[in-house]
C-alpha cells in the first residue's frame, strides 16, 4: 500500500519503518524466542524484495532490540563505549576539581570547586544506595530481575568507585602540591628580594619583610660552627652567615650591630652536635644567596637550634632570619613554579588514559556478561513503590526503559475471545425394529 504512493526510494524506507513498527508492537522482547526469528525472517524478506541501500539496512539492523548488533559490531569501537566515554569524562572532571580545590590560591573558586566534586561523587553514592534500597525493598534480587540488575547496577557503580578513587587522588596530589611548591612560591612572591647584603653591616630587623637575597662578596656559611635540635626522629640545623664565613671566639667579626642575625637551616642535613652543616648547596663554592625558608612547622625548631648556637658559642641573635643556602635565588624561585606547573599538567593529563583503559575494560567485561545471559538491559522490573521519583533522578535509564517496555506492552492489540460457545448435539434417531416383544433399537 505504501509503496504505489510513494517514490521508489521513499517506499523502501517507508517498508523499513513499517515492519519495524510492527515487530515492536508485536513483540516487545526480540531479544529471544520465536519473535526475534519473524522479525529476523521480516529483515531478510525486506532486504531482498526492496533492495535496501546500505544506510537502510544498518538502520533496520541496528533497530531490533536484540544486542547482537551491538555486541558483533565490527566498528572499532568496543561495545558500550559511550558509557565507557562518559565515566572517563566524569572521573577527569572529579579529579581537576579535586586538585584544584587545594591548588587554587583564590579561597572562592577552590571552594567552588570542591563543592562540585563533592557534588559529582555524591550523586553517584546516591545512586548506588538507591540501587541498594530498591533491591531490599523491591525484593529485585530474585532471580527473574537479577540479569536486568546486573545490567543496570554495572556503571554506576563503578563510575561512583572511580570517582571516588579520583577525587582522593586529586586531593592527595593537591594538598602536596600546594605546601611543597605552590605556597612557598606565593609567599616568596609576597616577600622582597634584596641584593648586595652584608651581614656585618644591616641587622637582620631591617629585613624582616625579605624572600630572596644575594648576599655581598666575601659572605659564606660556617658549617663547622653550627647549632641543631632533634624532635620526633628530625634533625634541626642552622648555620651562621658571616662576612668571611668564619666564627671568631670573643668579639671578633662580630656585626657592627652586636648580633648575629642570618642563618642558613636545613633539616636532617647534619649531626648533633652540629659541626658539619651540609644543607642547601653546601658544596657550591659559588652559592652566595638564600631563598627565605617559609616552612612555618620547622620554624619553632630552627629558633630552638638557634639557641643551642647561641649557649654553645656565647653568642647573640636577636632578630633571626632564616634562609635556604642556594646559588641563585630568582633562579630556584623560577625552579618551583616551573615544577608545580610540570607536576600539574602530568598529574591533571594521567587520569584520563588510565580512568579510559578501566572503563573500557569494564565494557568488554560486560559485553561478556551479557554474551553469556548473565545481565541483560530488558525486562526491566517496576521501581518500588515511593522510589519512582528517585529513580528518575538518580537511574534514569533503568526508569526509561522500564517505561519503554511498558508502553510497549500497552500497544499490543487487544483482540476478543473466540465464542466457542455450547454446540447443538443432535438427538440420536429412534429406529424401530422388528425384534421380539415390540422393542425399538438405536
Amino acid at each position: 500500500q505504501v509503496s504505489t504512493h510513494l517514490p521508489p526510494a521513499h517506499a523502501r524506507k517507508a517498508c523499513v519503518f513499517r515492519g519495524l513498527h510492527e515487530c515492536r508492537t508485536c513483540s516487545p522482547r526480540l531479544s529471544s524466542g520465536w519473535s526475534g526469528g519473524v522479525c529476523a525472517a521480516l529483515a531478510m524478506i525486506l532486504k531482498q524484495n526492496n533492495n535496501l541501500s546500505k544506510d537502510e539496512d544498518e538502520h533496520m539492523e541496528d533497530s531490533f532490540y536484540s544486542l547482537r548488533r551491538l555486541l558483533m559490531s565490527h566498528s572499532v569501537w568496543p561495545p558500550f563505549s559511550s558509557h565507557a566515554v562518559a565515566t572517563t569524562f566524569q572521573v577527569e572532571v572529579v579529579f581537576l576539581l579535586s586538585y584544584g580545590a587545594f591548588t587554587i590560591a583564590h579561597v572562592p573558586i577552590a571552594v567552588i570547586c570542591g563543592i562540585f566534586a563533592i557534588g559529582m561523587v555524591a550523586y553517584w553514592f546516591c545512586a548506588v544506595v538507591v540501587l541498594i534500597l530498591s533491591i531490599v525493598r523491591g525484593k529485585l534480587h530474585k532471580r527473574m530481575h537479577r540479569r536486568a540488575i546486573i545490567f543496570y547496577s554495572w556503571w554506576p557503580i563503578l563510575t561512583f568507585v572511580l570517582c571516588s578513587l579520583s577525587a582522593v587522588l586529586g586531593c592527595s596530589l593537591g594538598h602536596h602540591m600546594w605546601y611543597t611548591t605552590e605556597q612557598p612560591y606565593y609567599e616568596l612572591d609576597s616577600l622582597q628580594p634584596y641584593r648586595d647584603i652584608n651581614p656585618a653591616i644591616v641587622p637582620g630587623k631591617q629585613l624582616q619583610d625579605a624572600g630572596l637575597v644575594d648576599f655581598s662578596d666575601g659572605v659564606d656559611v660556617d658549617r663547622a660552627k653550627g647549632g641543631c635540635f632533634v624532635n620526633a626522629g628530625h634533625t634541626y640545623c642552622v648555620a651562621p652567615i658571616l662576612f668571611t664565613g668564619e666564627l671568631y671566639a670573643g668579639l671578633g667579626n662580630t656585626p657592627s650591630f652586636g648580633t648575629y642575625d642570618y642563618f642558613a637551616v636545613g633539616v636532617d642535613c647534619c649531626s648533633c652536635p652540629n659541626q658539619d652543616f651540609r644543607c642547601g648547596d653546601w658544596k657550591n663554592p659559588l652559592a652566595q644567596g638564600g631563598i627565605r625558608s617559609v616552612d612555618y612547622r620547622s620554624r619553632p625548631f630552627y629558633s630552638l637550634a638557634v639557641s643551642d648556637w647561641e649557649a654553645t658559642y656565647v653568642k647573640e641573635a636577636r632578630h633571626p632570619l632564616f634562609f635556604d643556602w642556594v646559588q641563585n635565588p630568582h633562579f630556584q624561585k623560577a625552579v618551583m613554579w616551573h615544577t608545580f606547573s610540570s607536576t600539574s599538567l602530568l598529574g591533571c593529563l594521567a587520569p584520563f588514559p588510565a580512568a579510559f583503559l578501566l572503563t573500557v575494560l569494564a565494557a568488554n567485561a560486560l559485553r561478556v556478561l551479557v554474551q553469556g545471559s548473565v545481565a541483560s538491559p530488558l525486562d526491566v522490573p517496576q521501581p518500588p513503590k515511593g522510589l519512582e521519583k528517585v529513580w528518575k533522578v538518580f537511574l534514569p535509564q533503568m526508569l526509561g526503559q522500564y517505561e519503554e517496555e511498558r508502553e510497549q506492552l500497552m500497544a499490543m492489540p487487544i483482540t476478543a475471545a473466540p465464542d466457542y460457545g455450547a454446540m447443538a448435539v443432535p438427538k440420536p434417531a429412534v429406529v424401530k425394529s422388528a425384534l421380539p416383544g415390540g422393542a425399538a433399537g438405536v
